[in-house]
């Protein structure tokens, strides 16, 4: 199945002298969607929490090996996903996703 999203990718920037933050960008590929499974867990809670052991196929960021550790998330079927591993298959990087992904995202993003 083929992949439309987009990568959220973060970089520390400093906004004030000795002050660092993380600012989020999302980066827009194209790939193909691996087989998997989302799960969702009850436990004694009201909302289930959702995990998901998908996984995407999209091009490297760069050429040769790159430091994935920047990446954070990936959009799917309009939730953004965290990413728990990303595995280099050059010209490829495989990104894992895991539960949805609740931390920053860029500014004026829904």
């Amino acid at each position: 199945m083929r992949y439309s999203g987009s990568l959220g990718i973060v970089e520390e920037q400093e906004v004030r002298p000795g002050v660092w933050e993380e600012v989020v960008t999302e980066q827009k590929v194209l790939g193909k969607m691996e087989t998997g499974t989302e799960t969702r867990i009850v436990d004694g809670e009201i909302i289930p929490r959702i995990t998901s052991t998908r996984s995407v196929s999209v091009p490297a960021r760069g050429l040769g090996q790159q430091d994935n550790r920047s990446v954070r998330y990936a959009t799917y079927a309009g939730k953004r996903w965290t990413i728990t591993s990303v595995v280099d298959q050059f010209p490829n990087i495989v990104c894992y996703f895991g539960e949805v992904y609740s931390g920053p995202i860029p500014a004026g993003a829904s």
